[in-house]
């Protein structure tokens, strides 16, 4: 029912109970750490088990009064980015309680475009084109093709 998880650099308490889908008083409870306390990158702490975890994306529930720049600026990606990822236009409105996609930490994604290259693609993901063939079942480098990377 848990696992370990290592802190990355950027992770809070918040940031980690909102990926492994619990709360700060929870895994505060389960370390033994203070709420507000500070992670340091390369500690370990104990999360609960997601079952049928999607390794690149988590949901994330609209709340009343939300934006798309809010939640893209809270998940630092930049807002034209949230769009695309969850098929949305500049000019869609979110509703209280509509389920959109979030990269989980350390996940970079890319949406293709037209007149892309493999190497503009690498270059701007800073992967090499292996490591990203490995982690991309089929890549075609068409317009709107999602392409994801987790160091």
């Amino acid at each position: 029912m848990y696992t370990i998880y290592q802190v990355q650099n950027g992770d809070t308490l918040a940031s980690v109970a909102s990926n492994f889908g619990t709360s700060v008083n929870n895994l505060s409870s389960l370390n033994g750490i203070m709420v507000g306390s500070l992670l340091n990158p390369g500690d370990y702490i104990v999360v609960p088990k997601v079952q049928n975890e999607n390794p690149y994306f988590r949901e994330y529930v609209v709340k009343k009064g939300d934006s798309i720049y809010e939640i893209a600026r809270a998940n630092n990606i930049s807002p034209s980015q949230l769009l695309r990822l969850n098929g949305l236009n500049d000019t869609d409105i979110i509703y209280p309680d509509q389920k959109i996609m979030l990269p989980r930490s350390g996940v970079k994604f890319y949406i293709t475009e037209n007149d892309d290259t493999l190497n503009g693609v690498t270059k701007g993901l800073g992967v090499s084109a292996n490591d990203l063939a490995r982690q991309n079942e089929t890549i075609y480098l068409m317009n709107d093709q999602l392409l994801v990377y987790k160091k």
